[in-house]
């Protein structure tokens, strides 16, 4: 075992503890599925705060409505609860665990959302322990923050955007894997932790990555990334 890894194990039960995750290792019963769809309203533009403490997530957009999610779950994680709300023309969506997820056993929990096309979306993801696949190529984003916990991040964010849009990614332990534009402007602050950043198809200037398409005064991606205990690699979409 490598120092990175030796080091990301120590701090695993702290991670877990701060996450919001209990371990445990009888069965956690039954596996429950549930589907939920949230429209947006009179809102014209829509926060999503996603909180997950432990499992398996996939984001994607191209949805008719505002949410469209399908929950698989052992019965003792339970459903996660989605709530929306509208003050003025600003929404708010929040999709979340129950207060302490199991971790361990034969756990399951599996959520699918879908986010729709036309209303701006302010993204927050909070991660527990598991796998997470964020593709917002395709979500209105305004601005984006992902705090990672443990396991690994794919991040897909090879959109073109109307506006710049800023993206905040702070890691943990694991992997980040982020894919960029090719045709779309944008530059990476990346600052390891105690892993390492790989860089594929960007330039490299006083401590930035730039993608091609970047010019100064043009719409862009500004993406601040913060390493933890793992890798983060970045590449330039085909």
């Amino acid at each position: 075992m490598n120092r990175t890894a030796a080091i990301g194990f120590a701090m695993l039960p702290v991670l877990l503890a701060t996450t919001g995750c209990l371990v445990i290792e009888s069965d956690p019963g039954p596996v429950h599925t549930a589907r939920e769809s949230v429209e947006a309203g009179t809102a014209e533009n829509v926060s999503v705060d996603i909180r997950m403490g432990a499992g398996e997530l996939r984001l994607e957009g191209g949805g008719s409505k505002l949410l469209d999610a399908t929950f698989r779950y052992s019965e003792a994680v339970g459903r996660p609860v989605v709530r929306y709300d509208v003050t003025g023309f600003r929404g708010r969506l929040t999709v979340e665990s129950r207060k302490k997820t199991a971790v361990g056993g034969k756990m399951t929990n599996e959520w699918n959302l879908r986010l729709g096309s036309k209303v701006p979306v302010d993204l927050t993801a909070h991660l527990g322990a598991g796998k997470t696949d964020l593709d917002v190529s395709s979500v209105p984003l305004r601005s984006l923050e992902v705090h990672m916990g443990v396991g690994e991040l794919e991040l897909n964010a090879a959109g073109k955007y109307a506006k710049d849009v800023n993206m905040q990614v702070h890691g943990g332990v694991g992997e980040a894997r982020i894919i960029l534009p090719k045709d779309f402007g944008a530059v990476v602050d990346a600052r390891g932790g105690i892993g390492s950043i790989n860089a594929r198809g960007l330039d490299k200037r006083d401590g930035r990555y730039y993608n091609s398409a970047y010019e100064e005064g043009k719409p862009a991606i500004h993406m601040d990334v913060r390493g933890g205990v793992g890798e983060i690699k970045l590449s330039v979409a085909n």
